[in-house]
């Protein structure tokens, strides 16, 4: 969605303003565009704190249920590990370095795609630069 700017001034109108009437459409005009690249910005900030509050609850109810998980498996593991007939302290050392390697595999495969959980507006910024830059040309031509 681009926003742009439209002037409300007809052809007519041009042979009968003043530079400074000229001057006050012109800042009317960028302040149009500003409050609309903000308003896109807000609206894509919006979105994307909202799936940062998702993606956060289904991590801690995630990290919940496998913390209790890891814990009783760990110590099953280590039980029978102890009634195969290693020491304690060895069956509980084997299940923990169980445990450490299986958490580094799952935390290597998380998601790399965190674009939209970082709460900057990406699209609405290239959009305010472009248009930024459509104005600087325009504006740098000669007439």
């Amino acid at each position: 969605m681009t926003v742009m700017a439209i002037s409300t001034r007809g052809p007519a109108d041009d042979q009968k303003t003043s530079i400074p009437s000229l001057f006050a459409a012109v800042i009317e005009d960028a302040r149009d565009l500003a409050i609309g690249h903000l308003e896109r910005m807000q609206h894509e900030t919006a979105g994307e704190l909202k799936n940062l509050k998702h993606a956060l609850a289904r991590t801690a109810v995630a990290v919940a249920i496998v913390i209790v998980g890891a814990v009783l498996g760990g110590h099953a593991i280590a039980q029978g590990l102890i009634e195969l007939g290693l020491l304690p302290w060895a069956g509980y050392a084997i299940a923990a370095g169980a445990g450490i390697l299986g958490g580094l595999i799952l935390l290597s495969r998380f998601p790399k795609d965190r674009t939209d959980l970082d709460l900057v507006p990406e699209e609405a910024l290239a959009s305010l630069q472009r248009d930024a830059k459509y104005v600087k040309d325009a504006t740098a031509q000669p007439a």
